[in-house]
């Protein structure tokens, strides 16, 4: 059972929406450019120059006439995004409560008991009051913000009341196998179900997305707080209430990854959701974060950082900003997206990605990150086109596809929408050449596609399908001799080619089944320095233990040391390092901090065990910003 339940169907422009935020502000147009504007000068940027991204943070905060601080409206934000969540919980624990009770069967029985219900909404009444209770205080201070401009406390006084949540976490997976099991045998609940999900109270969304939002507002809270605290004083007594209220909430949503089967991407996307601003509804069901870094654009007058956020189905292509958020210029579906490596004059290692209405040509920082990025973003595009039509389909229309496995011929794969192997994602080449499955339409290599098997829809001749589907075949009607009047193969009538394919070993075909990833850099080589450290994305937030190698002018980092293939990669070229100045009575631990700048922007903040270490740290780090 998925953790990511299903979500409401949106309209294609909805879809393509990224995520979505606690603030109101505009949405970034990015209008369709003509063949003119797909040259490699920045045809994606138009209206929109380096100073103005540069100077341009959000609106929400810069501009405040009123001369309230960025704190008063962070907390009026989260006051308007609580609100919001307490009517959307009073409609699961009054509402759908109330539909459930007062529906009975054919036979005037209920069509779910109490019990079963109680289990499904899981600690949702308990849930619903905590809520209420924040939103009341909330309420109370941003009325009399003047008197006391302090909202931490409201969360430090419900820390034991927090403890909710780290059941409702718990019991989630367990509530929407039940939720699951009951619709199954009970049409009439079935039927509720989806009449308060098509309600206009429901707003044509799940019932399972609905619930999942109450660990997602958990989520939210940490990083809502934590930009609350980024905008206080740190000799205040609200900064160190603010701090310990993060520690609170961040134990709450760190066991959404323990719990959940898919907590880390949820946590990942809501982080994203968060971060970047311009659209709405980054959860989406079935999407799973791929990848992330920055990029240089390429454009006439200069290079400016461009950052990626790589999902399943979208690419999300932003700017930074000043207060360490980005902003979004275009979502990117990958459906139909095509990524190459143009030789450009006077740019190394550029990578273009053209999607229906926009190109984009970036530049990497070394020939190792542009190959994984290309790398990456190929295989996922691929993935992508494999998975699209089947993924679509009911679960009912699921099974029909794989009922009929050999019956009917197969939708081919168009042969110019697939530049890797289906299976193994090996890249295709003049000698590694393109087959198609017989079975299952789909494009794979030979490595892949080196079985046979009677098809019924070609009166049981043999024919070449890919490992996946001889398999499934196998299962259902043995081995190949097993099928009656199953012509076999005339030796001699074999191509040249599948007879050199017998001479070479095994071995020589093994290495293609495995995706080798060019994150894998050897920590040993010449002038790399790899280890741990601290890294905030804004000075005084809470530090994350990550471990990074610094290579080839390329900074990768890793979850774990044990992990071989970098979660971020980020080309230093073009940033600065500096050291932060020291002050008076300064902390020790103070001193072994440096920070990371693209201009006047910062991008990171790194806090080493000592000294001696953030100073090899800092002085590679800056060797590596200059060619």
């Amino acid at each position: 059972m998925s953790s990511l339940p299903g979500f409401k169907n949106k309209s294609e422009q909805e879809t393509e929406s990224a995520y979505t935020e606690a603030y109101n502000v505009c949405s970034v147009a990015v209008a369709p450019q003509g063949d003119a504007g797909r040259e490699a000068a920045g045809e994606d940027d138009q209206g929109r120059t380096s100073e103005e991204e540069e100077a341009g943070p959000d609106s929400n905060y810069d501009r405040q006439p009123d001369g309230r601080s960025r704190a008063f409206y962070i907390a009026k934000d989260l006051v308007d995004t609580e609100r919001l969540h307490v009517k959307a919980l009073k409609l699961l624990q009054e509402d759908f409560r109330e539909a459930v009770g007062a529906a009975v069967g054919d036979e005037g029985e209920p069509v779910l008991d109490e019990e079963r219900l109680r289990e499904i909404l899981n600690e949702l009444p308990d849930v619903y009051t905590l809520h209420r209770r924040i939103l009341n205080e909330l309420e109370n201070r941003i009325r009399n913000w003047e008197e006391s401009q302090r909202i931490a406390d409201i969360f430090l006084s419900r820390k034991a009341e927090f403890l909710v949540f780290t059941t409702y976490i718990g019991h989630y997976d367990r509530s929407m196998s039940l939720l699951d099991d009951s619709c199954r045998t009970s049409p009439a609940f079935a039927a509720i179900v989806h009449q308060f999900e098509q309600s206009p109270a429901g707003e044509n969304v799940s019932l399972k997305h609905q619930l999942l939002q109450v660990i997602v507002r958990v989520a939210q809270y940490r990083m809502v707080l934590t930009d609350y605290l980024n905008n206080l004083s740190p000799d205040s007594k609200e900064y160190e209430d603010t701090q310990a209220a993060v520690d609170v909430v961040s134990d709450i949503a760190d066991q959404v990854n323990d719990s959940l089967k898919h907590g880390e991407n949820l946590l990942r996307l809501v982080n994203i959701e968060y971060s970047v601003r311009g659209q709405r509804d980054l959860l989406q069901p079935g999407r799973v974060f791929v990848k992330e870094g920055t990029l240089m654009k390429v454009s006439r007058k200069s290079r400016q950082p461009r950052h990626l956020f790589l999902m399943n189905d979208v690419l999300l292509y932003t700017y930074p900003q000043q207060n360490g958020k980005y902003r979004l210029k275009n979502t990117l579906p990958l459906t139909g997206l095509k990524v190459s490596k143009p030789v450009i004059e006077n740019v190394q290692n550029a990578l273009r990605i053209e999607g229906a209405d926009i190109a984009i040509t970036l530049s990497a920082g070394s020939f190792i990150e542009r190959e994984d990025w290309f790398y990456t973003l190929s295989r996922t595009v691929t993935e992508h086109t494999r998975g699209s039509a089947f993924n679509s389909c009911s679960g009912e229309a699921r099974d029909r596809l794989r009922l009929c496995l050999g019956e009917k011929a197969p939708t081919l794969v168009p042969v110019s929408q697939v530049m890797m192997c289906m299976n193994c994602t090996s890249d295709f080449s003049l000698t590694l050449r393109r087959h198609h499955c017989h079975g299952c339409g789909r494009i794979v290599c030979r490595s892949c596609s080196r079985n046979r098997y009677p098809l019924k829809y070609m009166k049981d001749r043999m024919a070449k399908v890919c490992d996946h589907c001889y398999n499934e075949l196998k299962k259902r009607g043995g081995d190949v001799s097993a099928g009656k009047g199953s012509p076999r193969p005339n030796r001699s009538s074999r191509p040249l080619s599948a007879v050199f394919q017998n001479i070479h070993p095994p071995n020589i075909w093994r290495h293609r089944k495995g995706t080798v990833s060019f994150n894998q850099v050897t920590v040993s080589e010449e002038g790399s320095i790899s280890g741990t450290l601290q890294r905030s994305k804004k000075s005084k937030r809470s530090w994350k233990r990550l471990w990074f190698l610094l290579k080839d002018k390329v900074l990768y980092t890793y979850r774990a040391q044990e992990e071989k293939v970098a979660s971020e990669t980020l080309p230093l070229l073009g940033f600065t390092v500096k050291l932060p100045d020291k002050q008076e009575g300064e902390a020790e631990e103070e001193a072994n901090i440096f920070q990371l700048y693209h201009k006047n922007t910062l991008y990171y903040t790194f806090k080493a065990v000592d000294n001696h270490t953030a100073q090899r740290w800092a002085n590679a780090m800056e060797e590596a910003t200059v060619l």
